[in-house]
């Protein structure tokens, strides 16, 4: 939401199928691999760190 961009043009930016992200943010792909989060993170231009380090999971964890 933050860049603006929709899953169908994360999907074409990374190279992967919208029906694997889709599945992801649906909820459906319980465990997507470091390789597919890797791929969504540098679409994101984010690192695999700060992907991780989602404030709102990190209080679910304490």
């Amino acid at each position: 939401n933050e860049q603006n961009l929709t899953i169908n043009r994360v999907a074409n930016l990374s190279g992967m199928k919208q029906s694997t992200l889709n599945s992801i943010f649906s909820g459906q792909s319980k465990r997507p691999t470091i390789t597919t989060i890797r791929k969504v993170c540098g679409t994101l231009g984010i690192s695999v760190h700060d992907f991780f380090d989602f404030p709102p999971y990190n209080e679910v964890e304490k």
